[in-house]
């Protein structure tokens, strides 16, 4: 008889864990949804080809960096991002999700068992965008190799980003909108 009210305290306990768990992530999924769609939005407009391959092409410099070769240099699909214009709307939805990322990192940090699954999406995504966007607003600057891997995550990654890392922090709606 112990066991059996042991073995039911342990899934009364499980079960109020997990309510917790559902209640705070459905409480989220509006913000993550901003989120998200506020992401493929802008990738939308700022990529012409959501599954290209081509690599930018690079000179190595001394300590690590990478020069930008000449954007007549580029592979046709890289010439056509690094030709976007990087305009105030482009600014203003970054600073959106730079705020909707902080949102959901301080919601997430409250009592949530997924806070670091929340956070390393959002950084991810966020800084990967953050680093593409200031490689196409300035392709003469020199860039370190975790930008240039974050650049390449936004032209290469477009369909795991959005059926597989947002989908994991947005609503089932949401998911299937912006899946691709």
């Amino acid at each position: 008889m112990e066991n059996l009210l042991a073995i039911l305290l342990v899934a009364l306990v499980a079960a109020a864990f997990y309510g917790v768990s559902y209640l705070k992530k459905k409480k989220m999924y509006p913000a993550c949804d901003r989120f998200a769609e506020a992401y493929c939005e802008l990738t939308d407009r700022l990529l012409d080809d959501l599954s290209t391959q081509a690599r930018l092409k690079t000179e190595a410099m001394p300590g690590g960096l990478f020069r930008i070769d000449p954007i007549d240099a580029q592979p046709e699909a890289i010439r056509a991002a690094l030709q976007k214009t990087i305009d105030d709307s482009v600014m203003t939805t970054l600073r959106e999700l730079f705020l909707l990322r902080d949102d959901i990192q301080a919601q997430a940090s409250n009592g949530s068992f997924s806070k670091d699954k929340y956070n390393a999406i959002t950084n991810q995504v966020f800084e990967s965008l953050s680093a593409y966007l200031s490689i196409v607003q300035n392709p003469a600057q020199l860039i370190s190799e975790k930008d240039l891997d974050r650049f390449h995550y936004v032209l290469h990654k477009q369909s795991h980003i959005r059926s597989v890392a947002l989908a994991a922090i947005v609503s089932r709606p949401c998911a299937a909108r912006i899946a691709r």
